[in-house]
């Protein structure tokens, strides 16, 4: 199935509460007092990104007592993400003792130690790591200096965790290299990467995957950059939509570029589209797929058509705007056209970053609403406090999104469901067309 066609046949979410496992279950252990009473809470993800800039995997957490956070996190379907991809889980050795993190365990999920918050000697931590280990899941430790008792540790774990605001910058180079000397197989994370040019500095020196805010911030903005001819060709056909242009028009656009005609003809015969006979003509796949779906999958395809060193980091972009716009079209029950404006705004949200264009650049190119002009150009607007929330729950600050959502026409307790609807929406519409 092709993306748009994913797009146009998607049916709406249905909230599914999370639900932490039975106490019958043979696989999961007893739930806690704490974790039976809590509220569900919304998860959050925060993006880990390799060398070569694709988006491995998240670090997983919910702001909640351990118990019930790992509970939530199993009722978010944490074990079948962590089947192929990254998902790293900070976990107190207690919990381990207790068997909390059972219903979490996959090929894939990566369980966090904290070296120092442990308390533990050494030799207790290796036993910990060892057992962690023999259930079929990966281990980080966090904390481990060069000091002789430490020197067993890096050699049980799969990743060492560095905190680059954790120690002084000539401090952290020294403690990276000498860990990818002694231990050249370990895998090096490093956590609070805040630019583009912390992550290379960082990759320069040994490190092998990269979390914090970078993925989503420009790298080097060019104000005279100019937009190559596959993206000018995508927003000249979005803006003729925008402005209900006739179908002769749009059609004489898109036979400019050949990419697009072939891209367009590939969305109106995938298997999603209902047809039954084969689509010949650039007519008869306009309106086949219609005005409302082609501006969608027009919208996404321009975070596919770079080459080369960008990507997999288009592709990163990518997942995280779907994830970011399925979440504003469905966090309310505002009309189905403004809702199809707030699933632009999350996609267009990170053009700046995917081009390296300011965005006031880009909107000039592009006819948009004034509401969409506004929050994108950061003056606010209707749909500003909208991405306001979305930004402050992909940066774990969940309590100052919910005070934001209280105020729009948003309810507030489905939004919990809605973020893993959201999250699990990206995964599949990106499964579907091969990205992964």
């Amino acid at each position: 199935m092709g993306f748009l066609s994913f797009l146009k046949s998607k049916p709406e979410p249905e909230a599914k509460p999370v639900s932490a496992p039975s106490a019958g279950s043979a696989s999961a252990p007893p739930a806690s007092p704490a974790a039976a009473v809590e509220p569900e809470a919304i998860v959050c993800r925060a993006e880990i990104v390799d060398e070569r800039y694709s988006l491995s995997g998240y670090r997983f957490s919910a702001p909640l007592p351990e118990p019930a956070m790992l509970a939530a996190l199993a009722g978010a379907n944490l074990a079948e993400f962590a089947q192929k991809r990254l998902a790293l889980v900070q976990i107190t050795p207690d919990a381990v003792a207790a068997g909390l993190h059972a219903p979490l365990v996959a090929p894939q999920t990566v369980f966090l130690l904290d070296r120092q918050g442990a308390g533990l000697p050494a030799e207790q931590i290796a036993s910990l790591i060892a057992t962690l280990r023999a259930t079929g899941c990966k281990v980080a430790l966090r904390g481990v200096t060069l000091e002789a008792e430490d020197a067993q540790l890096p050699a049980v774990c799969d990743f060492l965790l560095l905190g680059l605001n954790d120690h002084t910058l000539a401090d952290f180079q020294t403690l990276s290299k000498q860990l990818r000397l002694r231990y050249p197989e370990l895998k090096l994370i490093v956590d609070g990467v805040g630019s583009w040019d912390e992550q290379r500095m960082c990759a320069s020196w040994g490190a092998n995957y990269f979390m914090g805010h970078f993925l989503t911030t420009t790298d080097k903005v060019d104000p005279e950059a100019k937009i190559d001819q596959s993206r000018m060709t995508s927003i000249e056909l979005l803006n003729l939509l925008r402005t209900d242009a006739e179908l002769p028009a749009m059609i004489e656009v898109a036979k400019r570029d050949p990419g697009m005609t072939y891209q367009v003809l590939q969305w109106a015969n995938a298997p999603g589209s209902g047809q039954t006979t084969k689509v010949t003509s650039l007519q008869q796949a306009f309106l086949v797929l219609g005005r409302n779906q082609l501006y969608r999958g027009l919208t996404v395809s321009m975070f596919r058509l770079g080459a080369g060193a960008t990507r997999e980091r288009d592709e990163s972009l990518l997942e995280v705007a779907l994830t970011r716009a399925r979440f504003l079209e469905t966090c309310s029950k505002l009309p189905q056209a403004k809702r199809d404006e707030l699933f632009l705004v999350g996609l267009l949200s990170l053009f700046d970053v995917l081009l390296g264009v300011p965005m006031a650049k880009l909107v000039d190119q592009m006819k948009l609403s004034d509401e969409i002009r506004d929050v994108l150009l950061g003056t606010e607007g209707a749909y500003g406090p909208y991405l306001t929330m979305v930004l402050l729950l992909e940066r774990n600050k969940v309590d100052r999104a919910l005070a934001i959502a209280a105020t729009l026409e948003v309810d507030v307790d489905s939004l919990p469901q809605v973020g893993q609807a959201a999250f699990e929406w990206a995964q599949e519409s990106l499964q579907q067309t091969g990205a992964e």
